[in-house]
Formats: C-alpha cells, sequence, structure tokens
C-alpha cells in the first residue's frame, strides 16, 4: 500500500539531524567556555586539584579540558562562538553592578584626551605612555579611569643623571559620563581605601623616598583591586583576562572583614 505521509519519515529525519547538530554546537561550546575557566583559574594561582574541585570533576580530566575544542565548519563555529560569548555575559553580570572594560588599547595620554583631563607635562617632555584603564557601568553610563600624568621614568629632571625623576603617580577617578573632550570637570577621585589598598599604592619609580613597584606593576595592583571591589570581568575576551592577571604581587589586597583568601575563586 502507497505511504501518503511519507513527508513525515522526511521530517522526523531532519528534526534527529538538527538535534544532533544542536546538541554537537552545546558540546562544543561546553568544552570551550570550560576550557576558558580553566585558563582564568590557573592564572588566578588555583592549582589544578583546586580548580578540579571548583568544576566537580575529576583532577585526572583537567587536562584533557582545558584544551578547547576545534570547530571545523564555519557556520557551527559562529554558532558555538556567539553562545559562548552569552554565557560568559550572563554570568559576568550577575553580581548587578555590570561594569565592562572600555578600549584596553588606549594608554594614559589617549585616556585623558578623551576626557578633556589637562596635560601636566610640557609637550617636549612627551606623552603620558603609561597604561592606563577605563570601566564602563554599561547601565549608568558612569566610570571609573586609571591613568598617569607621567611617563614610566616619572618627569624631567635636569638635576639627575638620566634627565628624569624616576617617581610617578596614578590616578584613578569617576567619571559620571563620557562627555568626549570636556568631562574632566565633573571628575572626582576614588579614594584608595575603598578598594582596599592603602595611602602611597599608587606610587610608582625608584626616586622616592624607598624603593617602589615600576608603573606597570602599580597599574596592575590599582586595576586588580578595582576588579575584585567591583567584581568586573570582561566576558568579550576571556584570554585577554588570563593575560592580565599574572605579574601583580598580591594581585588583591585583602579588605578588612571579607575574610577571603586572596585565590578563593568561590564568593562567600
Amino acid at each position: 500500500m502507497q505511504d501518503h505521509h511519507s513527508f513525515r519519515v522526511g521530517v522526523s529525519v531532519e528534526a534527529a539531524r538538527l538535534a544532533r547538530e544542536r546538541a554537537e554546537i552545546a558540546d562544543a561550546t561546553y568544552r570551550s567556555v570550560i576550557a576558558e575557566a580553566i585558563a582564568v583559574m590557573r592564572a588566578e594561582g588555583l592549582s589544578d586539584r583546586r580548580i578540579a574541585a571548583e568544576l566537580d570533576v575529576s583532577k585526572s580530566s583537567i587536562r584533557a579540558m582545558a584544551i578547547g575544542p576545534e570547530v571545523d565548519d564555519e557556520s557551527a563555529a559562529g554558532q558555538v562562538e556567539v553562545l559562548r560569548f552569552g554565557v560568559w555575559v550572563d554570568v559576568a553580570g550577575m553580581s548587578g553592578q555590570h561594569f565592562i572594560i572600555e578600549d584596553d588599547q588606549l594608554v594614559s595620554h589617549e585616556r585623558m584626551a578623551r576626557h578633556g583631563i589637562d596635560v601636566e607635562l610640557l609637550r617636549s617632555a612627551g606623552l603620558a605612555d603609561t597604561a592606563a584603564r577605563e570601566y564602563l557601568q554599561v547601565t549608568t553610563g558612569q566610570r571609573i579611569l586609571v591613568y598617569s600624568q607621567e611617563r614610566w621614568k616619572g618627569r624631567p629632571d635636569e638635576t639627575t643623571e638620566d634627565g628624569w625623576d624616576r617617581r610617578g603617580r596614578y590616578l584613578i577617578e569617576r567619571c559620571p559620563g563620557l562627555e568626549d573632550g570636556r568631562c574632566a570637570g565633573s571628575h572626582t577621585s576614588l579614594p584608595l581605601g575603598e578598594i582596599g589598598l592603602r595611602d602611597g599604592d599608587d606610587l610608582f619609580g625608584n626616586g622616592w623616598p624607598g624603593r617602589r613597584p615600576t608603573a606597570h606593576q602599580v597599574w596592575k595592583l590599582l586595576t586588580a583591586a578595582i576588579e575584585e571591589t567591583y567584581e568586573i570581568f570582561d566576558p568579550s575576551f576571556p584570554e585577554l583576562e588570563r593575560r592580565r592577571r599574572p605579574g601583580t604581587t598580591p594581585r588583591y589586597q585583602a579588605r578588612p572583614g571579607n575574610g577571603v583568601p586572596v585565590t578563593d575563586s568561590r564568593r562567600r
């Protein structure tokens, strides 16, 4: 007898194929996210044993899980990327503060120009080439700006052998909202104590009484403290999150009363 409903077979086959395809995409997304999560936690200083406990997996599987999947099909790779990004965005926003890092390639003098901050260095001395960072609160548009008026070697000083005073300071400011080139007048200073640091932790260079860390070390200390305080994680570039962490000792200053060890990734 002729089957007048053969299209149902075709629909069933296609549904099974699509379900399998989506399951493969979901599996690749999981493997991609967990590999990135392992890398971020390793950069935070956690051992593989501790990571396995945090992720509720066996320690023996961590090495294999730390390798992300290879997706050959371009269309499937695109779907994996969208889903992977969505996972990081959803989780990164759970704190409710939801700051993101914006235009991380800009250095101090570029940040200053963007906000209309007056330059203190003479043009002949060069531009403030120190690392800078800007955090955007995506709901309110408020910003936190980290920059320095000095170069990595400080300011010109004719009395020294190399012509530089080897002293600098980082500044942390709140901006209520970016207005290109003219919002500096509305900036306010963010006290170091608010992010768990002490007076003097913003100073860099060996020209001070008592040797200080380098400009880059101080920048890392300040940005790590800000990111810990406001729970800032950039979901767009987890590979940059891994690169940002190493090199600061300690990465996070323990804040009074929080009782959280510096390598603890689990919120109490």
